[in-house]
């Protein structure tokens, strides 16, 4: 009998995803690849179809939709002007005492251009419908009731708004990690939106996945409705990515050009320079152990955006007068994966985290890892990486030491084990993880 499954095309439609976007889009491709004749997948669209009775939706087939919707990786560095770099500009640009007055202006300038669409879009509609009502083929629409089950990888979903327990389908959701629970994230922080969406999840769900014991542990915690309906998936992450790096002379090149010495030992940071990931912390760490080892030369490079932490931005300045830092925007994955390579360690010592990718890809690119010992880095990197107290600097620089100071017999040793380790992590073992488990769930709802 054929199972029809739906996804939400709002998890996958950013060309160039990264975080959850990534894992929806890395899974749900390789679950369309690897489809069983007994399986219709579709893509949904998030909004329901207004006063349907009963409960329908818009769809795609899945196959078709991923087709007329590629990926698309950056060929440059950086990434074009989008809202979060223009308000980087501004923080760099205007003082803090002028920022109301900005906000109310875009405010007011969003809502006219809204309006406007809105206006546009009624009229748009309204002389089509008059001129050709037959032009138009009907949109294809699926009622809830008809499928046997929706993924939706992202708790702010609208489908979880849905009364998705009173139907057929199993609803199945994705939980990654209890950030907004655990740590105050600045202007960003917004505890009360996770709340909601989350507790929704947890109480419509059938059944929730979790990237880690770590995010497992938190969700039943935080949330109790979502006991007795959970299970882990370790993520994967991008294995060919990280594998690939240029050639020696290139690899000189390119860190020159980022004004990275390449003979001087660097340690390396990648991601967004917010306040979780513990930037202050290395930091602290690096002028730490320059006070204790003088003599000793090292480099600090950070990759990716700097969204306007002026505390961290204060930092960086301070620990440049005591050895080179260097603050670069996202690169191209080819890049990334060098400066990985090259780096004398990866330093990711992230106060909290639901998983840890990029520990992985550095273990794959072939670097040491120094990470945090709280969450699930310790499930997830095992005895492959030097492990701190994210709190103290002192103990994050004595591992930067240990690292320095690594025989290269033990270093090699330890890169080939790391590498090992980290290619079991493969989305294309999370994507059958996930389908065998809600294949399962299905069996079991039959036999009911």
């Amino acid at each position: 009998m054929t199972s029809k499954i739906g996804f939400l095309k709002s998890n996958l439609q950013d060309t160039f995803p990264r975080g959850v976007r990534r894992v929806a889009r890395a899974i749900v491709e390789i679950v369309n690849a690897s489809s069983q004749n007994n399986q219709t997948l579709i893509c949904l669209n998030d909004k329901k179809i207004p006063n349907s009775r009963p409960l329908s939706l818009s769809f795609d087939p899945l196959n078709d939709w991923l087709k007329s919707n590629p990926l698309s990786l950056p060929q440059k560095p950086g990434y074009p002007l989008s809202l979060a770099g223009l308000k980087k500009i501004v923080r760099l640009l205007i003082p803090p005492i002028f920022y109301p007055l900005i906000k109310t202006t875009i405010f007011t300038l969003k809502s006219f251009i809204l309006n406007l669409k809105n206006l546009i879009s009624k009229t748009t509609k309204k002389i089509a419908s008059n001129l050709s009502s037959d032009i138009e083929s009907p949109k294809e629409i699926v009622a809830l009731s008809e499928l046997d089950a929706v993924i939706a990888f992202e708790p702010f979903n609208d489908i979880w708004m849905l009364p998705v327990e009173n139907n057929k389908a199993l609803a199945v959701g994705w939980f990654y990690d209890a950030v907004p629970k655990r740590l105050n994230e600045g202007e960003h922080w917004q505890p009360d939106i996770f709340d909601a969406a989350v507790s929704l999840m947890a109480l419509r769900a059938n059944h929730i996945f979790c990237d880690s014991k770590s995010a497992e542990s938190d969700l039943h915690y935080f949330f109790p409705a979502s006991l007795g309906k959970t299970s882990v998936i370790y993520l994967g992450h991008d294995i060919e990515r990280f594998e690939k790096r240029l050639s020696a002379s290139d690899a000189t090149k390119t860190l020159r050009g980022a004004g990275v010495d390449p003979l001087i030992p660097y340690f390396l940071f990648v991601g967004t320079v917010e306040p979780r990931k513990n930037i202050t912390g290395i930091l602290l760490a690096a002028q730490k152990l320059k006070q204790i080892k003088p003599d000793v030369s090292f480099q600090i490079v950070l990759i990716g955006q700097i969204p306007g932490q002026h505390e961290i931005r204060r930092m960086i300045k301070q620990t440049n007068l005591l050895l080179p830092v260097h603050a670069l925007e996202y690169l191209p994955d080819i890049q990334i994966s060098t400066f990985m390579n090259c780096a004398t360690g990866f330093v990711f010592p992230s106060i909290w985290e639901g998983f840890g990718i990029p520990n992985l890809e550095a273990m794959t690119a072939e670097t040491i890892v120094i990470t945090s010992e709280l969450g699930p880095m310790p499930e997830v990197c095992g005895e492959h990486a030097l492990y701190c107290d994210p709190y103290d600097h002192t103990n994050i620089a004595m591992q930067m030491l240990r690292c320095l100071e690594m025989p290269g017999e033990e270093r090699v040793q330890r890169l080939k084990a790391a590498k090992l380790h980290a290619s079991q992590f493969t989305w294309k073992k999370a994507a059958e993880e996930m389908m065998t488990t809600i294949n399962q769930l299905l069996e079991d709802r039959k036999k009911v």
